[in-house]
């Protein structure tokens, strides 16, 4: 017979891995350990422990692999060109959006300053009376 991991043995049974560890330790289910020490599981000791096994595999298998891909193939070709339009039309706007000329620096005319004169409290106080 064919030796199953114990995630293999909690689905052939039905048992939770709780309940298959439970049973080790107490002896109503004898198991072998692999070459790397992983505990293993004869059919025949699932069967003998458990009674009749869990069948795994699927009855029937399902047309689709994903929801939503029944679509014909020129529909799905028609709307990704759609999509490239729009992704190239998008960049363009953006491309219009971003482009900002540079303007030359704004200059004043230059005049000659005159040199201011340093205050004194005569020109204070005669800012005062005016």
């Amino acid at each position: 017979m064919a030796w199953h991991t114990l995630n293999e043995a909690v689905k052939l049974t039905g048992r939770s891995r709780r309940s298959i560890y439970r049973d080790m330790d107490r002896g109503l289910v004898s198991y072998g350990l692999d070459p790397s020490g992983c505990r293993q599981f004869e059919t025949s000791e699932l069967m003998r422990a458990y009674g009749a096994l869990v069948p795994v595999a699927q009855l029937v298998t399902p047309d689709v692999a994903h929801i939503g891909t029944d679509q014909p193939w020129d529909q799905v070709l028609a709307e990704l060109q759609a999509l490239r339009k729009e992704v190239q039309e998008l960049r363009a706007t953006v491309l219009l959006i971003e482009h900002k000329p540079e303007h030359p620096p704004i200059t004043k005319p230059s005049t000659p300053e005159k040199p201011q004169e340093p205050a004194t409290w005569a020109s204070l106080f005669s800012a005062l009376d005016e």
